[in-house]
């Protein structure tokens, strides 16, 4: 996390972002809307993802119960990220995202950038959350396209996704989709210029057509 998340004001999302469940419980109980967002907009369900807390099982302990109370996983923020791409961005595990997603959590959206929780976790190398999400891409009917543009120059890797909507015409023309599985995709590359290509694309330079079905 770029910034450290803004808790004055909001208990809830103190005690949330602290991994303090029977406190969480206790204000919830007291009527504390469980959707509230701080000055960026990050919602009680997005700070249990971006929290670092010291057992994996804390985080998802407490996303289990605010899903369960009506945690909305959808709310974007200000800069449009969801709780689902606080979770890839921040390497939750794949345990949350499947709970998030399993709670209505949708992966086709996008933050403001551009990015959807693909894209992010793509970003991070998680091959495990990567197959979580394809799993629900699939289930939805979804056909993932993602393409690669260059590393920028402070080492950043920019990524682009398209789900059923092809990008502009030319780029994957006549390109005959491609069955992968997150083993087969080049992913948390930090060479410049170097592109997520699936073997059967070596000629499609920045092209990696992810076809779940």
């Amino acid at each position: 996390m770029d910034r450290p998340l803004q808790t004055e004001g909001n208990a809830l999302l103190k005690a949330v972002f602290q991994g303090k469940l029977r406190l969480t419980r206790l204000l919830l109980e007291g009527g504390a809307y469980i959707n509230e967002g701080n000055e960026r907009g990050e919602t009680p369900i997005s700070a249990a993802c971006l929290a670092t807390y010291d057992d994996p099982q804390t985080r998802q302990r407490m996303v289990r119960y605010l899903l369960e109370k009506g945690a909305d996983p959808n709310i974007p923020d200000k800069s449009g990220r969801t709780a689902l791409m606080h979770a890839c961005a921040e390497q939750a595990g794949k345990e949350v995202v499947s709970l998030l997603l399993e709670n209505g959590a949708d992966p086709s959206l996008k933050d403001y950038s551009g990015s959807s929780a693909l894209v992010h976790a793509i970003n991070k190398g998680d091959r495990d959350t990567l197959q979580v999400l394809l799993d629900a891409c699939k289930a939805k009917g979804k056909e993932v396209i993602i393409i690669t543009t260059d590393t920028s120059p402070s080492g950043t890797k920019k990524t682009k996704q398209y789900l059923n909507s092809p990008p502009s015409p030319g780029i994957v023309d006549k390109l005959t989709p491609a069955c992968m599985s997150p083993s087969e995709v080049e992913i948390g590359t930090s060479s410049p210029r170097k592109p997520i290509v699936h073997p059967n694309l070596k000629n499609r330079e920045g092209v990696c057509l992810l076809n779940p079905n």
